[in-house]
């Protein structure tokens, strides 16, 4: 269960933003740093259990050196014949130099391997999209500024694909889309990465910060600006913490 979507400023500028959701309120992320990109990794497993041991695979949020950032949100595992929707964002980050090169990169991926059903973001200099997976299908909404992605398939209806409706995807996706042409700046995105439509202590409908079946445990923030990428990261659930940890990851 994840919130994750894109703004596109210019050709010079563009974000993209990720709270990663889990089942439990400890997770240890796993990143994955080449010269040609940056990644957290995902998982195969959703378990709540702490003892059970985590099994990482693909990427879930990530960036390359061609200022192509992509991110991607749960929405249905379909079995041992399809693969691990974070696989589709790795493969995206490694072939693709934009939006275009990765929608060619993961439409011959999925006719070959299908994939558990998923939500992708994607950012560059052109604008948005996001990318509904189902297998071996593949639809595509492009925006030029801005878009945002929960837990179900927008495409495919409201009430199709949704795995869990206790997530509250459809509460997360109405706040989110609601706020996104007021979003401008890094401190506006941490600001809705943390932001609740309701006292989480009587209820459990929340902004974007989850408490709900599942926790917010990590918030990334993709910025590039000119040339240079730059990662902001946080540990935990980001309505109760402070700081985020600043890292460039690309130069021009």
């Amino acid at each position: 269960m994840c919130t994750i979507g894109a703004i596109h400023i210019s050709e010079d500028e563009h974000f993209l933003f990720k709270n990663k959701d889990f089942s439990r309120p400890e997770y240890t992320d796993r990143i994955k740093r080449t010269d040609h990109l940056w990644g957290a990794e995902g998982l195969e497993t959703f378990s709540a259990d702490p003892n059970e041991e985590d099994i990482y695979s693909g990427l879930s949020i990530g960036a390359n050196k061609h200022g192509l950032f992509v991110a991607d949100s749960h929405v249905q595992i379909t079995g041992t014949s399809a693969s691990n929707y974070d696989i589709l964002v790795e493969t995206a980050l490694e072939l693709g130099q934009d939006i275009e090169t990765a929608l060619t990169a993961l439409r011959i991926r999925i006719t070959e391997n299908p994939s558990w059903w998923g939500n992708l973001v994607l950012a560059d200099a052109s604008g948005t999209a996001a990318i509904e997976v189902r297998d071996s299908q593949l639809q595509v909404i492009r925006n030029p500024s801005r878009i945002l992605r929960t837990n179900h398939q927008h495409l495919h209806g409201p009430n199709d694909g949704l795995e869990n409706n206790n997530s509250n995807s459809y509460g997360r996706f109405d706040w989110g889309s609601g706020r996104l042409d007021n979003i401008n700046r890094i401190n506006d995105i941490k600001a809705m990465l943390a932001s609740h439509d309701a006292d989480t202590t009587h209820g459990t409908q929340t902004g974007i910060c989850n408490h709900t079946y599942s926790q917010t445990v990590c918030s990334y923030i993709l910025h590039y600006q000119k040339g240079t990428t730059t990662l902001y990261s946080l540990q935990g659930q980001p309505c109760r913490k402070v700081g985020y940890t600043e890292q460039e990851l690309f130069a021009s």
